[in-house]
Formats: structure tokens, C-alpha cells, sequence
């Protein structure tokens, strides 16, 4: 496996295929270079071989969020960056925010819901999309009810799935701002919240 990336920054913008037999770097470099946006040209990209299977995987499970080229110019190498805690970015597709502090608000009808989506993200607040970034999430509302994100199932509690999960509020008759509490037992994953107003 070839991974490919940019000289200036070191950023790494993707990884050849995993198969039997690995294509030249010359061959591997064009191919992921040719897919980006503005690829610019091929010589402000380089590439590091990956030969061992085991390593390789190790790295594309990394990839993107965890993945990086360190080391000087003429010795670069791969490391899997494991940073020390994370956050939850959280956010609702409520179409209406309050004028003056931007809560979410949706109708106290009952009926009314809003998608909540949780995102784990690292001190950079990039998201984390790996296979191992599936960490148990807890809710709790003081008002209304949390159900799944097809608004099917009453839950207090869902897994991420790369990063990555969403939960639906549904409003209540009364009027009033709801806190919708996530709680993660994980040592790593700082818990957060977020307030949506039933109006």
C-alpha cells in the first residue's frame, strides 16, 4: 500500500488499494493525485510504501482523522496520532434559532421533533471517522423524549458508528427550553449538551 500526500504540509490526501501486488510509486502517486480537486502538479506530492498487510491495515483504519507523516524531509514516516481527549460537536436541523442566543426551537405540539446529530471530533475539531470511533453514547432530556433517529423507538443510550450518530427530540404540549444531556462513560470523550426550545 502506497500513502500518498502533500510535501508542504504533510497532509495526507489518500492510500492506494490493499491487494497482492503494489503498483510503483510513480504509478501510485498519479493515481490518487489525479482524483483530488486542483490537483496541481505531481511533483508537490510524495508517497511512502507500506509493504507490511498487518501495518497497512493498522494505518487505513486510522486514516483519516488519526493518520500522519512526521519526520524530517529526508527520513518521513507514518504515525498514528492518538490524541488524549475528544469532544462531541453537536447539531440540530431545527429550521428556526432563537434571534438572540440561537437555541433551536421547535413546536410544543407534541408531535414535533428535531434531528440531533453527535459528532466526535478531535482537538482540532476534526471529525473522527475511524472503525474504532464507535464509543457508547448516554442521553438524558429534562424535557420531551429521545427516541432513534427515525423517531421509531424511545432510547437513552446509542453507539456511534464511525464518529458519527444521530438522535430524534420530540417536543411536548407545554412551552419551554429542553437540555438534552450526552454522556459518554469513556475517560477519553467529554460529555456535552445541547438546549432546543419548544415554542
Amino acid at each position: 500500500m502506497w500513502v500518498i500526500y502533500k510535501r508542504a504540509d504533510r497532509q495526507i490526501i489518500g492510500l492506494t488499494a490493499l491487494g497482492a501486488h503494489d503498483p510503483d510509486k510513480n504509478t501510485a502517486l498519479q493515481e490518487i493525485v489525479k482524483g483530488t480537486v486542483n490537483p496541481g502538479n505531481l511533483s508537490e506530492y510524495d508517497a511512502l510504501h507500506v509493504p507490511e498487510e498487518s501495518l497497512a491495515r493498522h494505518f487505513m483504519r486510522a486514516f483519516p482523522g488519526r493518520l500522519v507523516v512526521i519526520g524530517g524531509e529526508s527520513e518521513p514516516r507514518l504515525v498514528v496520532r492518538e490524541p488524549e481527549t475528544f469532544s462531541l460537536f453537536i447539531e440540530s436541523d431545527a429550521p428556526d434559532k432563537h434571534p438572540v442566543d440561537g437555541i433551536p426551537e421547535i413546536a410544543a405540539d407534541g408531535t414535533s421533533s428535531t434531528l440531533i446529530t453527535i459528532t466526535k471530533v478531535d482537538e482540532r475539531f476534526k471529525p473522527q471517522k475511524g472503525e474504532g470511533d464507535n464509543e457508547e453514547l448516554y442521553f438524558r432530556t429534562d424535557h420531551g423524549i429521545i427516541r432513534d433517529e427515525k423517531g421509531e423507538k424511545d432510547i437513552n443510550k446509542a453507539q456511534l458508528q464511525r464518529g458519527q450518530v444521530s438522535i430524534r427530540l420530540f417536543s411536548q404540549t407545554l412551552k419551554r427550553v429542553a437540555t438534552v444531556q450526552i454522556i459518554s462513560p469513556a475517560a477519553h470523550l467529554g460529555d456535552a449538551f445541547i438546549r432546543v426550545e419548544f415554542i
